[in-house]
């Protein structure tokens, strides 16, 4: 037998006897019950190699937050070190060597198959979420549903996943220029939205007695093309300048995953791009984005009084309210070098247009942050999983237990003023953080309930300013197709797209490019994605 099968027999070895201890301690409670989790801590000290953080600094096994935690959990840490900057890189060296933590983060869901074809991760059962996790599973199921996949493969779970609040791109208008130009309603509709930006490009929004202004340029267009489905690009500098996967978005249709790029309606929200484009209403200067320095959601172009409606960032970018609870608070810096330029100038949140057809909508960042994977060589002590799911439990259903995980010791490094959450420490450098074992033991968990009573301004101002759904790119597992073809196709999506808006090309040669991506290579495309998808989930 060669070397290199004896390799492969030696993996699969490792991964069926994993898959053996776990599946024996089973738990033969059926998925999605409500039986309350046996949180008592293991009356063994359980041992566990740890690297379920992102490590930007060396946790201190003395720390007094380290030391909660051990003593709750009858468990002692290793921490491992991979430095943060350099994770894929400094962690493939130890993988590569035969070492392995018991309990691992896993960045992305390409890692997560790496780490899967290496023997490196066991596959977690259900059952054993829902007995010893049941709150956060079902927390997961009912507001993240979607990050479930991206744990998969072959219909197993290899991770429990990590989230993030999701919330669309916001839009934002110069209400100053509403005002002079007599609009009262903030656009709402295409036509409302088509009328104000006609009105900012021919009516002198700025009282300087020239024609200089213009109603949009890049940021907004992805608001533009929602109002007929799914935006096919989200970022167009990005596209343009160094990624053409980012004008490769996807989206589902049929039960299908499709390039949006290709759906017939993206014909007609190019026809009303053209057409504002030669009326002068689109900043001829789009193509090259209307952020030319610092921070990505910066808008020089509207600070400099030539358009009156942008998009791209978050709300917290452009947020233009101070929590009355907290001092020291501050603007967004989309917002602060808004104010800077324009001292007296105002903005006001809208919404993104409502098409001829009722769609609408902004793009929508993913909303999957990552997941905890227990090892192979974790998955020999059935003690080690059940601990980090008690963990992850613990950090869903008390809520001074998942603070002090998060921000320290209370009462040293943060505190409860009548209610309110008060950081002592906001200051202090993520190493230093780490040190003291913040943002360590959390188990990845960001449990939205937690952090809303924590900071509720910041949640009800989204709220409040972002009311509306996005388009959030179609999540399929990457394939060799796709990596190998989607640089080409992203270039045919950004020429054509960039020549139609501009005039270069007609309306009508949209087919065509239809036809072309399809044949180069669209086709295979959607088909892999589609079959490694199935395969995923195990349909």
């Amino acid at each position: 037998m060669s070397s290199k099968w004896q390799k492969r027999v030696a993996r699969l070895m490792v991964i069926s006897t994993a898959i053996a201890v776990v599946a024996g301690c089973t738990s033969k409670t059926p998925a999605g019950s409500e039986k309350p989790a046996d949180n008592a801590p293991s009356k063994e000290l359980v041992t566990l190699d740890y690297l379920g953080y992102d490590s930007y600094g060396q946790p201190d096994t003395t720390a007094p937050l380290v030391k909660l935690v051990q003593d709750k959990f009858n468990v002692k840490f290793n921490f491992w070190f991979i430095d943060a900057n350099k994770w894929d890189d400094n962690l493939n060296v130890k993988l590569g060597a035969g070492e392995m933590p018991d309990v691992l983060k896993v960045r992305s869901q390409q890692n997560l198959l790496n780490y899967i074809n290496q023997g490196i991760l066991a596959p977690i059962p259900r059952d054993l979420i829902d007995k010893y996790a049941p709150t956060y599973a079902k927390y997961l199921d009912q507001s993240y549903s979607e990050t479930w996949d991206y744990v998969k493969s072959d219909g197993k779970i290899y991770g429990i996943p990590a989230t993030i609040k999701g919330y669309p791109t916001v839009v934002v208008w110069r209400k100053d220029w509403l005002d002079k130009l007599g609009i009262t309603k903030v656009p709402e509709t295409l036509g409302e939205f088509e009328d104000a930006v006609y009105k900012m490009r021919n009516n002198d929004p700025d009282g300087n007695g020239k024609k200089d202004t213009y109603g949009l340029s890049d940021f907004a267009i992805p608001a533009v093309m929602g109002a007929f489905g799914a935006p096919p690009i989200d970022d167009i500098k990005a596209a343009a300048k160094a990624d053409p996967k980012r004008a490769l978005m996807l989206t589902k249709k049929d039960g299908n995953i499709q390039f949006a790029a290709t759906q017939p309606e993206m014909k007609d929200a190019l026809a009303l791009l053209q057409k504002w484009y030669k009326d002068g209403v689109i900043d001829p200067e789009f193509i090259t984005s209307e952020n030319t320095s610092g921070h990505w959601s910066l808008s020089q172009t509207m600070n400099n009084n030539r358009i009156g409606v942008t998009g791209k960032g978050q709300y917290n970018h452009w947020r233009n309210e101070l929590d009355p609870d907290k001092s020291g608070d501050a603007y967004g810096p989309a917002y602060q070098e808004f104010k800077k330029s324009q001292p007296n100038g105002e903005i006001v949140f809208g919404k993104p247009p409502v098409g001829p057809q009722g769609k609408s909508g902004t793009t929508q960042w993913g909303t999957f942050n990552g997941a905890i994977g227990i090892t192979t060589k974790a998955a020999k002590d059935p003690k080690k999983l059940e601990t980090v799911l008690k963990m992850m439990e613990a950090a869903t259903t008390d809520y001074e237990y998942y603070t002090q995980t998060m921000y320290g010791i209370k009462g040293v490094d943060w505190k409860d003023d009548n209610g309110k959450f008060i950081n002592l420490t906001p200051t202090e450098k993520q190493s230093d953080s780490q040190q003291k074992g913040k943002a360590v033991m959390n188990v990845q968990v960001n449990y939205d309930p937690f952090l809303q009573k924590q900071n509720p301004f910041t949640y009800k101002f989204a709220d409040k300013v972002v009311n509306y759904k996005g388009y959030a790119n179609q999540f399929a597992p990457a394939t060799d197709t796709f990596n190998k073809k989607s640089s080409d196709l992203g270039k045919m999506v950004i020429e054509t797209y960039f020549k139609i808006i501009t005039g270069e090309q007609s309306v009508d040669s949209f087919d065509k490019f239809v036809k072309d991506f399809k044949a180069n290579g669209g086709d295979e495309v959607e088909k892999s994605l589609n079959d490694a998808y199935n395969k995923l989930i195990g349909k």
